[in-house]
């Protein structure tokens, strides 16, 4: 029996799109070309109501099922045979897909796409049901069954497959619009910027570091983290923000209750100039209402103030433990928890306010030229570029 050749990848969310399907096909297409560039996949194409792929015969299923697994929009995908519209056609690829399995349960999954074909989905469950059942001694189980044997009948031809991968889910990227995600070298704010991928977002990631006050590890885990997230987007701009020299500013003019508050002000704004250069529409963090005693309603509010466009937090009702396992989930974790020297922590008091009112940090602003400060910050930047699978 000929190695099958063909994958299968069906959404869900994208069918709910109406007219606007076709963009997010299109999209899910070429995110699927450039996550598996390399791998030996000759053709990616969509039609009806999924998307296929043409391997090589050289080509590693493995390495492509691992990459095709972290395109967002996808929902699940097979490893098809490929074979001729006509019931013999289809009975012979499953009697040989049976025969080289050990199981002692079974289920037919037969879909009629095309209902010119002469079998409706129960008819050909039956009877290929039939066969197998006779050819192996098998009963049929349609709940836990050890072998599931798939057969979708489209309009010009039908594919037999038995086992089906989890897809990512969600969006494609490139489909929801630019953010620009503030990025700490932490857990939280890579998977807030995974998070905003998986709803179709391009995510720009902003880092602010207090080299040379500290040691560099702080932009090399900013790095590794954007590499690692680049695999989800396939171009990813690292923006680098020097943050010290401000950093030494706000602790001359800023008491220390107030003090990080103030640090995230000016990173929401210098935050903001770099996104609008990007053309991003909103800012991201990786906050988690509660999760540290700085991160509390009202100095969110404080905090959110200082934007001047919408700023999103896809954690804010996930805890700690649900954040590490989907850091963990998504490959982050391991970089996350290297030890640094985040600029947040540095010269902040052992009890900072968790109710730093509007007035009093707006009293103390009022003694900087806060839009040059933030004007040189941002202008200071250093740009880093990954880049992955481009389409010809």
């Amino acid at each position: 029996m000929r190695e099958p050749r063909d994958v299968l990848v069906r959404f869900h969310e994208i069918a709910l799109k109406g007219r606007n399907q076709g963009r997010f096909v299109t999209q899910l297409v070429d995110n699927l070309r450039r996550a598996t560039a390399g791998l030996g996949v000759r053709r990616v194409w969509s039609e009806r109501m999924l998307v296929r792929m043409r391997l090589d015969d050289a080509a590693d299923w493995e390495a492509v099922r691992e990459r095709v697994a972290t395109v967002f929009g996808g929902v699940k995908f097979s490893l098809a045979h490929e074979v001729a519209c006509n019931y013999d056609a289809i009975a012979a690829t499953v009697g040989e897909l049976a025969d080289a399995r050990s199981f002692e349960t079974f289920r037919i999954s037969a879909r009629r796409a095309d209902k010119r074909f002469p079998l409706t989905s129960a008819e050909m469950n039956i009877k290929l049901g039939d066969m197998v059942r006779e050819r192996h001694s098998a009963r049929v189980d349609l709940r836990h069954a050890d072998l599931d044997i798939h057969v979708d009948v489209l309009a010009k031809t039908a594919f037999v497959y038995t086992d089906e991968h989890a897809g990512a889910g969600g969006l494609p990227v490139g489909t929801g619009g630019r953010v620009a995600v503030l990025m700490s070298g932490g857990i939280d704010s890579p998977v807030a910027a995974w998070r905003m991928m998986r709803r179709g977002c391009q995510a720009t990631l902003v880092h602010f570091h207090s080299f040379p006050l500290v040691e560099g590890r702080s932009r090399e885990k900013a790095r590794e983290l954007a590499e690692k997230l680049n695999a989800y987007q396939y171009d990813t701009r690292l923006l680098m923000v020097p943050f010290a020299s401000l950093q030494q500013q706000l602790i001359l003019s800023v008491p220390g209750p107030l003090r990080v508050v103030a640090y995230r002000r000016f990173m929401v704004r210098i935050a903001e100039v770099l996104a609008r250069r990007e053309g991003a529409k909103a800012l991201v963090t990786g906050e988690s209402l509660g999760q540290v005693s700085s991160q509390t309603l009202q100095n969110i509010a404080t905090v959110d103030e200082a934007a001047g466009m919408p700023l999103l937090r896809p954690l804010i009702g996930m805890d700690k433990q649900e954040i590490i396992a989907q850091a963990e989930e998504i490959g982050t974790f391991e970089t996350s928890i290297l030890p640094d020297e985040d600029c947040c922590t540095l010269f902040v008091p052992r009890s900072p306010s968790t109710a730093v009112r509007l007035e009093e940090i707006a009293r103390v602003e009022a003694e900087l030229d806060v839009d040059a400060l933030v004007r040189h910050a941002a202008d200071a930047a250093e740009l880093v570029e990954y880049h992955q699978g481009h389409s010809p």
